[in-house]
């Protein structure tokens, strides 16, 4: 994929006013690449962040770059980077963990940096970056941060009506905030991205992870299975961490691609037999191995299950009516299998016949 730079603003950092300036004016190159107003907030969030950390912890000096950048193929994304010549970052995992700071501050920026961007590099040291012209005059400072957010593509809006879902989640008794969730996303008519999200523990933690974890798949649902694990670890580090399983279904070829890490139980339900799907050990946030994607057939009649610990493996495929709706399905299993001391999530999609 051939990629071209355009610089299109550059503004010095010399003063707190600077951090409404540069945010005003990317916000307003944001809108004319075409971001919605949700991502367009998000890139104030990140532009605010990188001009204040400038003023907080690089020297009180810096320039920020904003550039266009653009693929053979059409996408287009806006890249920003932002460099002084502070002391830098001695400990860059620790730094974009939420909470800490070595001023006094809430330590959030570069989370929150790395949560909202597609592409988050500090330093980069790459020769496709470093010998573009766009970028010329970065090497005189000593700190560098990358970002890069792309354009969403425009969306199909519906739904994929081969499918039926049934999806049941209730926090353990108790609490008020849910550590687990799902999600179902239809990206076309043919095609449907699932998940089903466990915040390790239970409460305001695990919630926060999975809620996290939840918005890395709705916002970039267009991605292959195993990536959006990588960016749910990205987006959750500083968190509790979860464990979390994807597919995404296929309708046109009859194809399910699944990839997980840790114990949520997934299987597919196919005249009668059950075919479990292959998770890997970890914690997302924290310890992800790397995500593998395993593909299986899927047709008419099937039925996909994925379910948190918080569901007992007590139960038997052949122990329930698949005539019934798959809502209904996930109702019954919730009321007699989920445990008392854990939040429970089951979801099922079926692929009508």
């Amino acid at each position: 994929m051939e990629i071209t730079r355009n610089q299109i603003l550059t503004l010095q950092i010399e003063h707190e006013s600077d951090v409404g300036i540069c945010r005003r004016k990317s916000v307003s190159l944001a809108k004319q690449l075409g971001f919605d107003e949700v991502k367009t907030g998000e890139i104030a969030i990140v532009v605010t962040e990188l001009v204040t950390n400038v003023l907080k912890h690089g020297g009180r000096q810096g320039k920020i770059l904003v550039c266009e950048v653009k693929t053979n193929d059409g996408q287009k994304a806006i890249e920003v980077w932002c460099c002084d010549s502070g002391p830098g970052i001695p400990d860059i995992e620790k730094a974009i963990k939420d909470g800490f700071s070595n001023k006094v501050s809430l330590g959030i920026g570069m989370g929150s940096i790395r949560r909202f961007s597609d592409e988050f590099e500090i330093n980069p040291n790459h020769s496709p970056f470093k010998n573009d012209d766009a970028l010329n005059g970065l090497e005189q400072y000593t700190t560098c941060i990358r970002t890069l957010k792309w354009v969403p593509a425009k969306k199909w809006i519906g739904s994929n009506r081969a499918l039926s879902i049934g999806a049941v989640s209730r926090s353990k008794p108790g609490e008020k905030l849910n550590g687990d969730c799902y999600v179902v996303n239809h990206i076309a008519a043919t095609n449907t991205v699932a998940a089903v999200i466990d915040g390790l523990g239970h409460g305001k933690e695990a919630h926060m992870a999975s809620q996290l974890a939840r918005e890395q798949i709705i916002m970039k649902s267009g991605q292959p299975v195993n990536m959006l694990l990588q960016h749910m670890n990205a987006g959750t580090r500083g968190t509790r961490g979860l464990v979390a399983s994807v597919v995404s279904i296929d309708t046109e070829r009859n194809k399910l691609q699944f990839s997980g890490i840790g114990n949520i139980e997934g299987f597919v339900v196919t005249s009668g037999e059950k075919k479990n799907l292959l998770s890997y050990g970890g914690i997302i946030g924290h310890n992800m191995r790397t995500p593998r994607v395993f593909d299986y057939d899927f047709n008419p009649g099937d039925y996909l299950c994925m379910s948190s610990d918080g569901i007992t493996s007590r139960w038997r495929p052949e122990d329930i009516n698949w005539n019934d709706h798959p809502q209904s399905i996930a109702e019954s299993l919730l009321i007699n299998y989920a445990r008392d001391n854990d939040d429970a999530t089951i979801l099922i999609i079926r692929y009508n016949p």
